[in-house]
């Protein structure tokens, strides 16, 4: 055997016996978790289950494999936290395999919503090209802002959404807004469409304070998302 072919299994055995060795600790987290807010827990649910928590968005994939689900609500918002291991492949482009913390949360008061997909550097470039390719009216986009923090802001942030939504785009993403996303600092990617907004990150083993800032990230991004649509629906109809 080569001394190539002999590291190379010495990594992919490494990497198996950190795998193994993580599960128990991801499901106790998660566990914690779903305690601490009050949600349900499953730890799989059969396919085809009529019971399944279904969660989609971009993270999906044919070979992802789905676990430690948290279904309950909060702060009024009906909500489903699942942990995926899923791949990211697109021709022309390197696959990866990602284990993704996806928390959707149901929107109260906006529905129909065009697809919009804020990313980090989490996501890798065939992740993006499989965005563009499945939504063909999208592009990235910058938003202007006078946010002392705009800069920081779209360097470790990557917009897509269709030319079409500039205008909403613009009021959803206030000054303050991209202030407070610049000083988070988070790997949370955000994705909108129809009546869900979903929030991911990626983690080998999350913490518990991890899934708390996912938590609190996405409520406070579904609040912003909402009262936007219920201030266009009042201006709506402040017209007639």
């Amino acid at each position: 055997m080569s001394v190539w072919q002999s590291e190379t299994l010495k990594k992919h055995a490494n990497r198996l016996s950190r795998a193994l060795t993580a599960t128990p600790l991801r499901r106790k987290t998660v566990v914690a978790f779903a305690r601490k807010h009050q949600f349900v827990y499953f730890k799989t649910v059969p396919a085809g289950s009529l019971e399944s928590p279904v969660v989609r968005g971009s993270s999906s994939a044919p070979d992802q494999v789905d676990s430690n689900y948290c279904v309950g609500s909060h702060a009024g918002y009906d909500m489903t936290l699942v942990e995926r291991l899923a791949s990211a492949s697109f021709e022309g482009h390197k696959t990866t395999v990602r284990r993704w913390y996806v928390l959707q949360i149901d929107l109260k008061h906006a529905s129909n919503v065009p697809f919009v997909f804020l990313g980090t550097r989490q996501q890798s470039k065939a992740y993006y090209a499989r965005i563009l390719a499945t939504h063909r009216d999208i592009s990235y986009l910058s938003i202007p802002s006078l946010a002392d923090s705009s800069a920081v802001f779209h360097a470790a942030h990557a917009l897509l959404a269709s030319p079409a939504q500039f205008d909403w785009l613009q009021r959803l993403f206030t000054d303050d807004v991209i202030a407070t996303i610049a000083a988070y600092h988070h790997l949370f990617a955000v994705e909108i469409e129809g009546e869900n907004l979903f929030v991911m990150t990626e983690a080998l083993v999350p913490s518990e304070q991890l899934l708390d800032k996912l938590l609190h990230y996405g409520l406070w991004f579904a609040k912003k998302v909402d009262n936007e649509s219920l201030d266009a629906k009042t201006d709506q109809a402040g017209r007639f």
